[in-house]
């Protein structure tokens, strides 16, 4: 069960994720999280896992300079590695490094020293389908107690909610801002197709029209389509997307088109099912219904699709 601290935390959190800004609601969500586990200084970066580059990070008490002080050591960072191989394990730093050794080190002299870091927890949560990264980082100053295992294991639990909340402001947002439709996929890229945010729902999307994409850049006909403005709305095989320009980004709001845009889940279902071969009683003990009630199904699929015979339907679905 959990306690009133946590529920007082996570209740403000949501709160926060439906009424802040998108622009402070890193913040919000931070002094929030202060009143959970005390810290200093804190990070808070969003980015790719490729080449662990970031383009979005929150710092708490700390100079905008240390990201770029930052880049010159992260491949010494044996903390950051070892978050990076084990996702949503929080970790610290301790664990990497001893007491008598970590001083003498460059990455300790030349910035967390210079930044005031004795004590640090971190947490690593990259999506393999979109190739982002979400990295958050505890710190305390020198004569600071060190992070206890209870808030060790209370940052764990609570970074990936902070991650969903974060998400889904920054998506409504941009919605709202554009007039956008609240129930389609979306997903937030820069001009140049790199991307930000996606849900997974677009991804699954892209992944039906472009099976063999890889994230994080968006395929090479929509980064062709974002690239010259005016454009209608991208129509593929089996999606339709739109795109607005908002603050240097660029919301992404999709369905699918063409004949998966008209059957229900269940009739694309037992549409694939009838054509692969089964009859209506084989289908009928596949499904648990009556034979008429696939007898149903097939008359509204065959209307939708235009079609009048078990090889029309194979041909549409071969289409979809």
């Amino acid at each position: 069960m959990l306690d009133d601290q946590m529920q007082s935390f996570l209740s403000g959190l949501i709160h926060d994720g439906f009424h802040t800004p998108a622009a402070a609601l890193k913040q919000a969500a931070m002094e929030r999280l202060a009143g959970l586990i005390p810290f200093d200084t804190a990070l808070w970066a969003s980015g790719h896992t490729q080449g662990l580059s970031v383009h979005n990070a929150y710092l708490h008490k700390l100079p905008a300079e240390m990201m770029e002080n930052w880049e010159q050591y992260k491949h010494q960072d044996r903390l950051l590695a070892h978050i990076m191989a084990n996702p949503g394990l929080t970790c610290d730093v301790y664990d990497f490094y001893s007491r008598h050794e970590r001083p003498s080190l460059e990455i300790y002299k030349q910035h967390s020293a210079h930044y005031g870091i004795e004590s640090a927890i971190s947490t690593a949560i990259p999506n393999p389908d979109s190739g982002l990264m979400e990295v958050m980082s505890l710190y305390r100053k020198p004569g600071q107690p060190e992070f206890s295992p209870r808030q060790r294991a209370l940052k764990q639990f609570v970074f990936p909610l902070m991650i969903d909340v974060w998400h889904q402001n920054q998506i409504a947002h941009l919605k709202s801002l554009s007039g956008g439709e609240p129930s389609l996929a979306a997903a937030i890229c820069d001009r140049q197709g790199l991307l930000r945010h996606a849900d997974a729902e677009f991804l699954a999307l892209l992944l039906a029209e472009w099976p063999g994409w890889k994230a994080p850049m968006l395929p090479k006909p929509l980064v062709s389509w974002l690239s010259a403005p005016g454009q209608p709305d991208y129509k593929g095989k089996r999606l339709a997307l739109s795109a607005d320009l908002l603050e240097d980004l660029i919301l992404l709001q999709g369905q699918p088109s063409g004949a998966a845009s008209l059957l229900t889940p269940r009739e694309e279902q037992v549409a694939r099912h009838y054509a692969s071969g089964m009859t209506y009683l084989e289908l009928a003990g596949e499904l648990g219904v009556s034979p008429s009630t696939v007898r149903r199904h097939l008359e509204s699929i065959y209307k939708k699709l235009g079609v009048s015979n078990k090889i029309g339907l194979a041909q549409a679905l071969d289409a979809m």
